[in-house]
Protein backbone atom coordinates (compact mmCIF):
# COMPACT_ATOMS: atom_id res chain seq x y z
CA UNK A 1 0.00 0.00 0.00
CA UNK A 2 1.19 3.53 -0.73
CA UNK A 3 2.99 5.17 2.16
CA UNK A 4 2.19 8.86 2.69
CA UNK A 5 3.97 10.60 5.58
CA UNK A 6 5.38 14.06 6.21
CA UNK A 7 8.42 13.46 4.01
CA UNK A 8 7.63 11.19 1.09
CA UNK A 9 5.19 9.14 -0.90
CA UNK A 10 6.18 5.65 -1.99
CA UNK A 11 4.38 3.14 -4.17
CA UNK A 12 4.71 -0.58 -3.55
CA UNK A 13 2.58 -1.95 -6.39
CA UNK A 14 2.06 -0.17 -9.71
CA UNK A 15 -0.54 -1.45 -12.14
CA UNK A 16 0.06 -0.72 -15.83
CA UNK A 17 -2.71 -1.66 -18.27
CA UNK A 18 -1.44 -2.38 -21.79
CA UNK A 19 -2.88 -2.93 -25.25
CA UNK A 20 0.66 -3.13 -26.72
CA UNK A 21 0.23 0.25 -28.42
CA UNK A 22 2.79 3.03 -28.55
CA UNK A 23 0.67 4.92 -26.03
CA UNK A 24 0.84 2.02 -23.57
CA UNK A 25 4.59 1.71 -24.04
CA UNK A 26 5.05 5.42 -23.29
CA UNK A 27 3.03 5.03 -20.09
CA UNK A 28 5.12 1.99 -19.13
CA UNK A 29 8.29 4.09 -19.32
CA UNK A 30 6.85 6.47 -16.73
CA UNK A 31 5.87 3.53 -14.53
CA UNK A 32 9.41 2.14 -14.79
CA UNK A 33 10.88 5.52 -13.81
CA UNK A 34 8.75 5.53 -10.65
CA UNK A 35 9.45 1.86 -9.91
CA UNK A 36 13.21 2.44 -10.07
CA UNK A 37 12.96 4.97 -7.24
CA UNK A 38 10.75 2.90 -4.93
CA UNK A 39 11.72 -0.64 -5.99
CA UNK A 40 8.03 -1.05 -6.79
CA UNK A 41 6.46 -4.17 -8.18
CA UNK A 42 5.12 -3.62 -11.71
CA UNK A 43 1.85 -5.39 -12.54
CA UNK A 44 1.44 -5.47 -16.32
CA UNK A 45 -2.20 -6.15 -17.24
CA UNK A 46 -3.78 -6.98 -20.57
CA UNK A 47 -7.54 -7.55 -20.58
CA UNK A 48 -8.95 -9.74 -23.34
CA UNK A 49 -12.58 -9.16 -24.33
CA UNK A 50 -14.95 -12.07 -23.72
CA UNK A 51 -15.40 -14.40 -26.70
CA UNK A 52 -18.64 -13.73 -28.54
CA UNK A 53 -20.32 -17.08 -29.09
CA UNK A 54 -22.62 -15.55 -31.71
CA UNK A 55 -20.20 -14.58 -34.46
CA UNK A 56 -21.45 -12.39 -37.32
CA UNK A 57 -20.85 -13.91 -40.81
CA UNK A 58 -18.31 -11.26 -41.84
CA UNK A 59 -16.12 -12.14 -38.82
CA UNK A 60 -16.42 -15.91 -39.09
CA UNK A 61 -12.88 -16.24 -40.44
CA UNK A 62 -11.34 -14.61 -37.33
CA UNK A 63 -9.94 -17.07 -34.80
CA UNK A 64 -10.42 -15.10 -31.55
CA UNK A 65 -8.76 -17.75 -29.40
CA UNK A 66 -5.67 -17.61 -31.60
CA UNK A 67 -5.51 -13.83 -31.22
CA UNK A 68 -5.84 -14.13 -27.45
CA UNK A 69 -3.07 -16.74 -27.34
CA UNK A 70 -0.77 -14.42 -29.31
CA UNK A 71 -1.57 -11.53 -26.97
CA UNK A 72 -0.93 -13.71 -23.91
CA UNK A 73 2.46 -14.70 -25.34
CA UNK A 74 3.29 -11.06 -26.03
CA UNK A 75 2.31 -10.13 -22.47
CA UNK A 76 4.54 -12.84 -21.04
CA UNK A 77 7.43 -11.62 -23.20
CA UNK A 78 6.89 -8.07 -21.93
CA UNK A 79 6.95 -9.29 -18.32
CA UNK A 80 10.12 -11.30 -18.95
CA UNK A 81 11.76 -8.25 -20.54
CA UNK A 82 10.97 -6.15 -17.45
CA UNK A 83 12.44 -8.79 -15.14
CA UNK A 84 15.57 -8.99 -17.29
CA UNK A 85 15.97 -5.23 -16.72
CA UNK A 86 15.92 -5.81 -12.96
CA UNK A 87 12.29 -4.91 -12.19
CA UNK A 88 10.03 -6.90 -9.93
CA UNK A 89 7.35 -7.58 -12.54
CA UNK A 90 4.30 -9.79 -12.84
CA UNK A 91 1.75 -10.19 -15.64
CA UNK A 92 -2.02 -10.46 -15.28
CA UNK A 93 -4.27 -11.50 -18.18
CA UNK A 94 -7.98 -11.56 -17.28
CA UNK A 95 -10.85 -11.90 -19.76
CA UNK A 96 -13.92 -9.72 -19.49
CA UNK A 97 -15.06 -6.11 -19.59
CA UNK A 98 -12.00 -3.85 -19.51
CA UNK A 99 -13.27 -1.43 -16.87
CA UNK A 100 -14.52 -4.14 -14.51
CA UNK A 101 -11.42 -6.32 -14.85
CA UNK A 102 -9.02 -3.45 -14.20
CA UNK A 103 -10.88 -2.38 -11.06
CA UNK A 104 -10.92 -5.99 -9.90
CA UNK A 105 -7.15 -6.28 -10.45
CA UNK A 106 -6.59 -3.06 -8.51
CA UNK A 107 -8.55 -4.37 -5.55
CA UNK A 108 -7.22 -7.93 -5.54
CA UNK A 109 -3.59 -6.84 -5.76
CA UNK A 110 -3.85 -3.88 -3.36
CA UNK A 111 -2.53 -1.56 -6.04
CA UNK A 112 -1.55 1.92 -4.88
CA UNK A 113 -0.79 3.54 -8.25
CA UNK A 114 -2.21 3.02 -11.73
CA UNK A 115 -0.19 4.30 -14.69
CA UNK A 116 -2.36 4.44 -17.77
CA UNK A 117 -1.69 5.54 -21.33
CA UNK A 118 -4.75 6.93 -23.07
CA UNK A 119 -5.64 8.30 -26.47
CA UNK A 120 -8.03 10.81 -24.89
CA UNK A 121 -11.07 9.89 -26.98
CA UNK A 122 -13.59 12.57 -27.76
CA UNK A 123 -16.51 13.12 -30.05
CA UNK A 124 -18.38 10.20 -31.63
CA UNK A 125 -15.79 7.59 -30.65
CA UNK A 126 -16.23 8.61 -27.03
CA UNK A 127 -20.01 8.26 -27.24
CA UNK A 128 -19.70 4.74 -28.65
CA UNK A 129 -16.85 3.44 -26.56
CA UNK A 130 -16.56 5.74 -23.56
CA UNK A 131 -13.25 6.67 -21.97
CA UNK A 132 -11.91 3.77 -19.96
CA UNK A 133 -9.29 6.11 -18.52
CA UNK A 134 -11.86 8.53 -17.11
CA UNK A 135 -14.06 5.70 -15.83
CA UNK A 136 -11.07 4.26 -14.01
CA UNK A 137 -9.88 7.49 -12.42
CA UNK A 138 -13.40 8.22 -11.16
CA UNK A 139 -13.68 4.85 -9.40
CA UNK A 140 -10.19 3.72 -8.39
CA UNK A 141 -9.36 4.41 -4.74
CA UNK A 142 -5.70 5.05 -5.47
CA UNK A 143 -3.89 7.71 -7.50
CA UNK A 144 -4.03 7.35 -11.29
CA UNK A 145 -1.20 8.68 -13.45
CA UNK A 146 -2.51 9.38 -16.93
CA UNK A 147 -0.14 9.70 -19.87
CA UNK A 148 -2.13 11.44 -22.57
CA UNK A 149 -1.61 11.88 -26.31
CA UNK A 150 0.33 15.17 -25.93
CA UNK A 151 2.66 13.87 -23.20
CA UNK A 152 6.21 13.42 -24.54
CA UNK A 153 8.17 10.20 -24.23
CA UNK A 154 10.75 10.20 -21.44
CA UNK A 155 14.26 11.23 -22.39
CA UNK A 156 17.01 8.86 -21.18
CA UNK A 157 14.28 6.81 -19.42
CA UNK A 158 14.31 9.22 -16.45
CA UNK A 159 11.61 11.56 -15.19
CA UNK A 160 13.19 14.73 -13.85
CA UNK A 161 10.42 16.46 -11.94
CA UNK A 162 11.15 20.15 -11.44
CA UNK A 163 7.64 21.56 -11.04
CA UNK A 164 4.33 20.11 -9.90
CA UNK A 165 1.23 22.18 -10.57
CA UNK A 166 -1.83 21.31 -8.51
CA UNK A 167 -5.29 22.30 -9.70
CA UNK A 168 -7.45 22.90 -6.64
CA UNK A 169 -10.88 24.22 -5.78
CA UNK A 170 -9.41 25.54 -2.50
CA UNK A 171 -12.28 23.79 -0.77
CA UNK A 172 -11.10 22.38 2.59
CA UNK A 173 -12.58 19.01 1.57
CA UNK A 174 -10.05 18.80 -1.27
CA UNK A 175 -7.03 19.78 0.85
CA UNK A 176 -5.74 16.19 0.81
CA UNK A 177 -5.10 16.54 -2.94
CA UNK A 178 -2.91 19.62 -2.42
CA UNK A 179 -1.16 17.84 0.48
CA UNK A 180 -0.43 14.87 -1.76
CA UNK A 181 0.97 17.19 -4.45
CA UNK A 182 3.16 18.94 -1.87
CA UNK A 183 4.61 15.71 -0.54
CA UNK A 184 5.29 14.42 -4.03
CA UNK A 185 6.99 17.68 -5.01
CA UNK A 186 9.08 17.70 -1.81
CA UNK A 187 10.19 14.13 -2.47
CA UNK A 188 11.54 15.12 -5.89
CA UNK A 189 12.92 18.50 -4.87
CA UNK A 190 10.36 20.10 -7.18
CA UNK A 191 8.52 23.39 -6.92
CA UNK A 192 4.82 23.27 -6.05
CA UNK A 193 2.42 25.66 -7.76
CA UNK A 194 -1.26 25.96 -6.81
CA UNK A 195 -3.77 26.85 -9.52
CA UNK A 196 -7.37 27.86 -8.94
CA UNK A 197 -9.71 29.10 -11.66
CA UNK A 198 -12.15 31.25 -9.71
CA UNK A 199 -15.46 32.30 -11.15
CA UNK A 200 -15.91 36.08 -10.68
CA UNK A 201 -19.35 35.40 -9.19
CA UNK A 202 -18.01 32.87 -6.67
CA UNK A 203 -17.49 33.86 -3.03
CA UNK A 204 -13.97 34.72 -1.92
CA UNK A 205 -11.75 31.82 -0.98
CA UNK A 206 -11.52 31.06 2.73
CA UNK A 207 -7.74 30.62 2.89
CA UNK A 208 -7.69 30.08 6.63
CA UNK A 209 -10.02 27.08 6.41
CA UNK A 210 -8.16 25.60 3.45
CA UNK A 211 -4.74 25.99 5.08
CA UNK A 212 -6.04 24.55 8.34
CA UNK A 213 -7.32 21.47 6.48
CA UNK A 214 -4.06 21.21 4.52
CA UNK A 215 -1.95 21.22 7.68
CA UNK A 216 -3.89 18.26 9.05
CA UNK A 217 -2.08 16.27 6.36
CA UNK A 218 1.14 18.30 6.31
CA UNK A 219 2.11 19.69 9.72
CA UNK A 220 3.53 23.20 9.63
CA UNK A 221 7.30 23.10 9.44
CA UNK A 222 7.34 19.78 7.54
CA UNK A 223 9.52 20.09 4.46
CA UNK A 224 10.06 23.50 2.96
CA UNK A 225 8.10 26.53 4.14
CA UNK A 226 4.55 25.96 3.01
CA UNK A 227 2.66 29.22 3.24
CA UNK A 228 0.13 28.17 0.62
CA UNK A 229 -0.68 31.68 -0.48
CA UNK A 230 2.88 32.14 -1.71
CA UNK A 231 2.45 29.03 -3.90
CA UNK A 232 -0.68 30.38 -5.54
CA UNK A 233 -0.22 31.63 -9.12
CA UNK A 234 -2.60 34.29 -10.35
CA UNK A 235 -3.41 34.04 -14.06
CA UNK A 236 -5.39 35.95 -16.61
CA UNK A 237 -9.13 35.31 -16.71
CA UNK A 238 -9.84 32.26 -18.87
CA UNK A 239 -6.43 30.65 -18.36
CA UNK A 240 -6.72 26.89 -17.97
CA UNK A 241 -4.52 24.47 -16.06
CA UNK A 242 -3.21 23.22 -19.43
CA UNK A 243 -2.34 26.77 -20.48
CA UNK A 244 -0.41 27.26 -17.25
CA UNK A 245 1.43 23.94 -17.56
CA UNK A 246 2.44 24.74 -21.15
CA UNK A 247 3.56 28.25 -20.23
CA UNK A 248 5.66 27.12 -17.26
CA UNK A 249 6.91 23.83 -18.69
CA UNK A 250 5.45 21.91 -15.73
CA UNK A 251 6.37 18.24 -15.30
CA UNK A 252 3.21 16.99 -13.58
CA UNK A 253 -0.37 18.13 -13.07
CA UNK A 254 -2.13 16.89 -9.91
CA UNK A 255 -5.87 17.31 -9.62
CA UNK A 256 -8.89 15.87 -7.85
CA UNK A 257 -11.59 13.82 -9.55
CA UNK A 258 -15.18 13.38 -8.47
CA UNK A 259 -16.52 9.82 -8.24
CA UNK A 260 -18.97 8.88 -11.00
CA UNK A 261 -20.49 5.80 -12.55
CA UNK A 262 -18.93 4.34 -15.69
CA UNK A 263 -22.02 5.43 -17.68
CA UNK A 264 -21.31 9.06 -16.83
CA UNK A 265 -18.15 8.90 -18.92
CA UNK A 266 -20.21 8.33 -22.07
CA UNK A 267 -21.51 11.87 -21.81
CA UNK A 268 -19.54 15.09 -22.38
CA UNK A 269 -15.96 14.87 -21.04
CA UNK A 270 -15.36 15.98 -17.48
CA UNK A 271 -12.71 18.50 -16.54
CA UNK A 272 -10.12 15.78 -15.99
CA UNK A 273 -10.73 14.33 -19.47
CA UNK A 274 -10.45 17.76 -21.10
CA UNK A 275 -7.14 18.37 -19.34
CA UNK A 276 -5.85 14.95 -20.33
CA UNK A 277 -6.44 15.43 -24.04
CA UNK A 278 -4.15 18.48 -24.27
CA UNK A 279 -1.85 18.22 -21.24
CA UNK A 280 1.88 18.60 -22.09
CA UNK A 281 2.80 16.42 -19.09
CA UNK A 282 1.37 13.47 -17.15
CA UNK A 283 -1.77 14.10 -15.08
CA UNK A 284 -2.18 12.47 -11.67
CA UNK A 285 -5.68 12.29 -10.25
CA UNK A 286 -7.03 11.45 -6.80
CA UNK A 287 -10.62 10.97 -5.77
CA UNK A 288 -12.08 13.87 -3.82
CA UNK A 289 -14.44 13.27 -0.92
Amino acid sequence: MATMNTAAITFERILVPTDFSETSERALEYAKAIARQDNSQLLLVHVSPPINLITPPEAAWIDVSEIQSAEEERLQQSGAALRSEGYRARTISPTGALYDELLSAVKQNEVDLIVLGTHGRKGYDRLLLGSDAEALLRQAHCPVLLVGPATPALQDKTWNMREVVCATTLDPRSAHVAAFAHKLAAQHGAELVLFHAQNPDSPDVDWDSFEEAFHRYVPEGAGRCMCLRTRFVKTALGTSIVDLAKERGSDLIVMGAHPASSMATHMSPGTAAKVLIESPCPVMTMLEC
